[in-house]
């Protein structure tokens, strides 16, 4: 039930970079501009996703996650029908409130239901819904802003949103009482101080050098991949989803895969974190100097190939976040980490873009983000492995 909610989630926000070249096209965007429609998506858990976190631990992730649902289908259900650029930016928005519910919600629910041991391959699967649900758009969603308009391609997004809300609320259940980890009384004044607080823990920072760089590079290839393909390749559109679609597949089998692994060794799952953020960089100094004529199989094999590290990487690293914070705080710790990693994702988006705008190339936007990949790799060198629960 917490992969389908990933899912349908992500299907709208994931999507964004799946109608970038409808957007681009219908409102004369810059590739700034492309890439505020991340921005904008991606603002709102900076300020919301702590807080959500702590409703999933005082009150369930249950019904946390169904409203955040409603939340979301009804502002994509209002940027359907928005006049300009300007209200899409805010319906998107206030469809980011919504969407915070979903990642600690989900995450405390595989806490909840799974020990330790077996933790990385259930967080890789339920953590496997963002990138299909990225693939399901990308398979769908150009095809229907082509034929209908990208207004139509909202309203699909937010009907699927709300299928995701109703079978979530109606099927999901929580583990019985006795795996429920006991609740601490409300802390008032250390809920308004508490993202400061979990963000300083010394567990919490290989956490954040490792998940800030890998989320700013990911959600920068997702929406920019298929005008990408366009400018540097000269292939259509079409076949720009086609490698969008390719490479949430590939980050679908890395999240699995790369959370298998995990499980499995004795070091610390940020070493395989830390590996995916040496191979991602690697794929983005490639990609820009491949020559225009490059075959496309090869290029879709090295787009898998990113998107198992680029977005495979996600797994592992949730699933570090459980095991090294407080059993009563896993829902705080990971929206916390994932607030802070909104950062990057609000940033990186419109930043790349506005470097291929001033430099009229995608070298420069592809080897930067690959450059600080690469230094925080040297930064989030992680601790031993925390004690299994």
């Amino acid at each position: 039930m917490v992969t389908s909610a990933q899912l349908t989630a992500s299907f709208a926000t994931q999507g964004l970079g799946a109608l970038s070249g409808a957007m681009h096209d219908a409102f004369a965007l810059s590739g700034a501009g492309v890439g505020l429609m991340v921005t904008a998506v991606g603002l709102a858990p900076v300020f919301s996703l702590f807080a959500m976190g702590h409703l999933v631990d005082r009150h369930g992730e249950r019904w946390v996650v169904a409203a955040g649902s409603l939340v979301m289908t009804a502002s994509l259900a209002a940027t359907s029908m928005a006049p300009g650029y300007a209200v899409v930016l805010a319906c998107l928005f206030v469809a980011g409130i919504g969407y915070s519910t979903v990642q600690p919600g989900g995450s405390k629910s595989v806490s909840s239901w799974f020990p330790s041991g077996r933790r990385g391959v259930a967080m890789g699967v339920r953590q496997a819904g963002l990138p299909i649900g990225g693939a399901a758009a990308a398979a769908v969603l150009p095809a229907v802003a082509h034929t209908l308009g990208w207004q139509a391609a909202f309203a699909v997004t937010a009907t699927v949103a709300l299928a995701g809300g109703v079978v979530f609320a109606l099927a999901y259940r929580p583990p019985p009482d006795g795996r429920q980890a006991p609740q601490p009384p409300p802390d008032r004044a250390r809920l308004l101080t508490g993202p400061v607080r979990t963000l300083r823990q010394p567990w919490m920072r290989p956490i954040l050098w490792s998940g800030m760089p890998l989320v700013g590079t990911q959600f920068a290839v997702t929406a920019h991949l298929m005008l990408f393909a366009r400018d540097h390749f000269h292939r259509p559109l079409a076949e720009g989803a086609v490698l969008l679609t390719l490479l949430q597949i590939g980050g679908v089998t890395g999240r699995v895969a790369l959370a298998y692994v995990s499980d499995r060794t004795r070091r610390s799952r940020l070493s395989i974190v830390r590996i995916g953020m040496v191979c991602s960089a690697l794929l983005l100094v490639l990609l820009p100097v491949l020559p225009a004529r490059t075959p496309f199989g090869l290029l879709a094999a090295a787009t898998v190939v990113l998107g198992f590290f680029a977005i495979g990487w996600y797994g592992p690293w949730v699933a570090h976040i459980a095991d090294a914070a407080p059993t009563h705080g896993i829902g705080r710790a990971t929206g916390g980490a994932m607030a802070a990693n909104q950062i990057a994702v609000i940033a990186a988006p419109p930043l790349l873009g506005l470097l291929r705008d001033s430099s009229g190339s995608y070298l420069i936007a592809w080897w930067i983000p690959a450059a600080i990949t690469l230094a925080c790799a040297v930064k989030a060198a992680p601790p031993g492995r925390p004690r299994p629960r």
